[in-house]
């Protein structure tokens, strides 16, 4: 081995991709970090064990790195399905490369990649790409409409002021309020950019804040579930923008379900993500969950772009200034129907002194 054994051992620990190593009897000789998160087994269980044992039915596995073992060549494998002793199973691209010193093969590094996790990048990929264009689109039309409305609104008081006593004034009233209610809603649309200054926050205390605020604007008592992992960081981030995201899609939750309807907010940890293809060691995951109908399928690909609403008073801004809020801070809001649950789920990365 060119690289000394401990080197190369703190070099595949650090690794993202999850890599085994198997000898020529195709027993595991190791697996790192990664690869035992992959496929939810321990080193100090499944080492010294046969491919087969370690994951049963994967004869096309076992196949494919006996080839390599012998051929000396690399195999390739797109979506491979493997049966884990948990009773689940994962999707894998897997690459097998024979090991090669001084022209003999002893063992084959098979590196697996979740192919459902990689969907996710690029689904995350799309997405960031396309609210941004669409944003910044947005927002150049709004700079154009904030500019008529001071115009139309000044010509409309002194329009009221030529009308005192009149019984007009009313209409130059409704030109007023309608031109600030517009004004509103272009600042909305810009109100994303705007300047953070992060601070530590607990971020159940957040949800808690939120879960206030929506409290003091319903008028039907709220039906939430908390389901907190008490162990979560504290989050540096700007409090009231996190607040603002929180607030947009809690109340999108509450506007969805049904008078007797529920909501459940959740927190747990995440460790070794990727968020919009950035690593992180550990991350926030929240999810707002409810028992609604959900999106309509026409929208649902564009739930987070600007204008986009499947309610007929909304106004489309909502959940596109959340997820927007959201990646300013390096985060992502992904959106789910499962079952009979819709589910908004808010990834907040921890990043690391050494990342």
């Amino acid at each position: 081995m060119s690289i000394p054994e401990a080197k190369a051992q703190t070099l595949l620990e650090n690794i993202y991709t999850a890599v085994l190593v198997f000898d020529k009897a195709l027993c595991l000789s190791h697996i790192n970090t990664a690869g035992e998160n992959l496929l939810s087994l321990s080193q100090r269980k499944i080492k010294g064990q046969h491919i087969g044992d370690i994951l049963p039915g994967a004869n096309n596995l076992a196949e494919t790195v006996e080839r390599a073992l012998v051929s000396k060549q690399l195999y390739m494998e797109w979506g491979m399905n493997l049966r884990l002793p948990n009773t689940k199973s994962v999707i894998v691209d897997c690459t097998m490369t024979p090991w090669l010193v001084d022209d003999v093969c002893s063992e084959v590094i098979v590196e697996m990649v979740d192919a459902h996790s990689y969907a996710k990048v690029l689904k995350e990929e799309n997405l960031s790409i396309l609210h941004d264009a669409a944003r910044k689109s947005l927002q150049g039309m709004a700079h154009e409409i904030k500019n008529p409305l001071g115009g139309l609104r000044g010509a409309a008081q002194l329009l009221e002021q030529e009308l005192k006593g009149s019984e007009f004034v009313e209409y130059t009233q409704i030109i007023i309020n309608e031109a600030d209610r517009l004004r509103n809603l272009v600042d909305k649309m810009i109100s994303p950019n705007a300047k953070q200054y992060p601070t530590n926050v607990n971020i159940h205390e957040v949800l808690e804040y939120v879960l206030n605020l929506v409290d003091a604007e319903s008028s039907e008592a709220l039906n939430v579930v908390r389901d907190y992992d008490p162990s979560l960081p504290a989050l540096n981030v700007d409090r009231e923008q996190l607040i603002q995201a929180f607030l947009n899609v809690i109340r999108n939750a509450l506007q969805a379900i049904a008078a007797d309807g529920q909501i459940v907010l959740r927190s747990r940890i995440i460790r070794r993500t990727t968020i919009r293809q950035q690593y992180y060691k550990i991350a926030v995951q929240i999810e707002v969950i409810d028992d609604g109908p959900g999106v309509p399928k026409e929208i649902e690909g564009g739930i987070f772009y600007p204008m986009v609403t499947g309610r007929a008073e909304g106004t489309g801004l909502g959940l596109s200034i959340a997820q927007s809020l959201i990646q300013s801070h390096g985060g992502i809001i992904e959106y789910e129907r499962i079952d009979d649950s819709t589910i908004f789920r808010i990834f907040l990365p921890i990043p690391q002194r050494n990342d």
